[in-house]
């Protein structure tokens, strides 16, 4: 039988995975060029510093091809919208790290 302290935590992830998703969706929405990107952890040389948990946005995929200004907006709406998770939900640090989102065509 799970104990209250687990079932809030459970609770937790599963609303801050919730969240991420609606947000990543609100995303796509904002940038219809956008078809895809990935976030990964920062990979240090001598190992990971003390407290480091830095990720960085990777595989950015747009289509069509944009000029560099609307890639950069592009990379700044991903950024901004990644950076307000953190802050609002530090455990979307985790459920980031290692993903890569794709827009869903139906």
């Amino acid at each position: 039988m799970k104990t209250m302290l687990r079932v809030e935590s459970d609770h937790a992830w599963t609303a801050a995975d919730a969240d991420l998703a609606v947000q990543i969706a609100a995303l796509f929405r904002r940038c219809p060029e956008l078809c895809g990107f990935s976030v990964q952890a920062k990979v240090f040389a001598e190992g990971r510093p003390e407290g480091a948990e830095e990720l960085f946005v990777t595989a950015i995929s747009i289509a069509p091809r944009l000029g560099k200004d609307q890639y950069t907006d592009i990379f700044e709406q991903i950024a901004s919208t990644l950076t307000d998770l953190i802050a609002e939900r530090p455990e979307t640090q985790v459920l980031l790290q290692g993903r890569t989102f794709a827009r869903m065509l139906h």
